[in-house]
């Protein structure tokens, strides 16, 4: 997270919270991967204040720690994959789903590619405007892997029948933008930041599951409505 080490671990601990709540309300063996996303982000902050602590008050080092190569792995190597088939896994319209499998091979793609560099023996990690940035030694343009990252993160929920879903999507769409807007440089930082807490809106997808669950449930144990006793139903 933006700042310092202590509010990465406060995020963490935030958003960790949320994802157990999200874990909780799973019913379907489909839903955990998704459900499980706002955990993931907020272990993913916990890892960027373990790199806060790395960095131990520098501005700017070679950093060959396992906090820094697992943050790095997770950004790059593993949402571009993880996201799109976990959307891919909880749409049922089949359509949709074939729309959605395009995505799902670019993420993968893209994360075996990334996978290479997130593993890099040195990481350079520098403190810019209160964020981090973290450089690999990547040799191809910046948009050559942005325009795969945001189709697979983004683009894939967008598809999806729920709007929550949806919602997510383009809120991650957003959060992109603002990043890239904010400050190119610390851009992986600031936008996993943002994205770490737009997973919330999962938590919502579930709640409004488990809503509609009880709804049902419900209607169900009322029964039909039938005639009142003693009335005929032709008048």
């Amino acid at each position: 997270m933006c700042f310092s080490a202590e509010a990465s671990f406060v995020g963490a601990a935030v958003i960790g919270t949320a994802g157990v709540a999200s874990l909780a309300l799973v019913r379907d063996k489909r839903e955990v991967p998704f459900a499980a996303l706002p955990l993931a982000f907020g272990m993913h902050q916990a890892l960027e204040g373990v790199t806060w602590l790395e960095l131990e008050h520098r501005t700017q080092a070679l950093l060959a720690g396992w906090g820094v190569h697992a943050w790095v792995f997770f950004a790059w190597a593993l949402l571009p994959v993880y996201v799109p088939w976990s959307v891919w896994l909880l749409e049922r319209d089949r359509a949709r789903r074939r729309l959605m499998l395009p995505m799902v091979v670019m993420g993968g793609a893209l994360s075996a590619y990334m996978l290479v560099h997130a593993l890099e023996p040195e990481i350079l990690v520098s403190v810019v405007g209160g964020n981090l940035d973290y450089e690999m030694n990547v040799p191809v343009p910046a948009w050559w892997l942005a325009v795969p990252y945001v189709a697979a993160t983004c683009l894939t929920p967008v598809l999806s029948r729920s709007g929550w879903i949806v919602a997510f999507g383009l809120a991650n769409f957003g959060a992109m933008i603002a990043a890239a807007l904010i400050e190119a440089r610390d851009y992986s930082s600031l936008w996993c930041t943002f994205a770490a807490f737009l997973s919330l809106i999962i938590v919502g997808y579930f709640i409004s599951k488990a809503r509609s669950r009880t709804s049902a449930a419900g209607v169900q144990r009322s029964g039909p409505v039938g005639p009142a006793p003693g009335l005929a139903l032709d008048g």
